[in-house]
């Protein structure tokens, strides 16, 4: 039993992990291929996967350097190079070398912040504190204000949220609030009370029923909030400094 405890401490965290990386390699390549959907849903689900991976680490305390590591890679290239891509071969590719240039800019932020927070694993001599803020957009938030304009465009079909140039602005802002000292919340540092299980249990049958009837609004509606919580913490912060 205690083998078997090990076994899943050592190795399941990871296992998700190169799970989230496949989705987003597999993610470029249906962005290649110009099949978006498909391309968005293998960003979510590595999103998804990216989420748990961090939760099974905390949860069976089988965090390491190895599965820091790995985890940077993987937010990259599902976080930073798949959504990029995604966006050139969508809408950037309209300004050639102008819109690959932004691509490579959000995907640069995303290395960069990355790196950053691995070097704070290393250099810090005990682990990270929990606060209540990240410091900048984490990558897999950024990966969805990236693609908001695309959720935009397959609900409503505005052509305004294809053009290269609104894109080319989006990318380039969330590129900036990466890497910035922007605080925003960290939704993984919350502690629930057991009190607040069935309220917990009711908004997740929300979310998903509202995903299963309509995934792109849900995704724009989740994404406006986040845009709004950004700003709420900004003015908290400045209020409390």
């Amino acid at each position: 039993m205690e083998n078997n405890s090990n076994f899943l401490r050592k190795y399941l965290p990871n296992t998700i992990t190169i799970l989230s990386l496949c989705c987003g390699l597999s993610s470029i390549r249906f962005s290649i291929s110009e099949e978006w959907k498909i391309a968005i849903f293998l960003i979510i689900f590595a999103a998804i996967f990216d989420f748990f991976d961090g939760w099974f680490a905390r949860k069976l305390k089988g965090g390491s350097n190895f599965g820091a590591e790995l985890d940077s890679l993987s937010d990259f290239i599902s976080f930073g190079v798949a959504p990029s891509l995604l966006i050139f071969y969508w809408s950037l590719s309209d300004l050639n070398s102008l819109g690959w240039s932004i691509g490579l800019f959000f995907a640069v932020c995303s290395a960069l912040r990355l790196a950053r927070f691995t070097a704070d694993i290393y250099l810090s001599p005990k682990p990270i504190d929990s606060n209540t803020y990240f410091v900048g957009i984490p990558s897999p938030a950024a990966a969805g204000l990236a693609l908001l304009p695309i959720f935009v465009f397959i609900e409503f079909d505005f052509s305004f949220f294809r053009n290269p140039y609104l894109n080319l602005l989006n990318l380039s802002l969330i590129g900036f609030l990466m890497i910035s000292k922007v605080p925003t919340i960290s939704f993984k540092k919350i502690n629930f009370s057991k009190k607040y299980a069935p309220w917990i249990i009711l908004l997740s049958a929300i979310i998903s029923i509202s995903i299963i009837s309509n995934i792109w609004i849900t995704l724009i509606i989740i994404a406006i909030f986040y845009l709004i919580s950004i700003i709420y913490t900004i003015f908290d912060n400045y209020k409390n400094s």
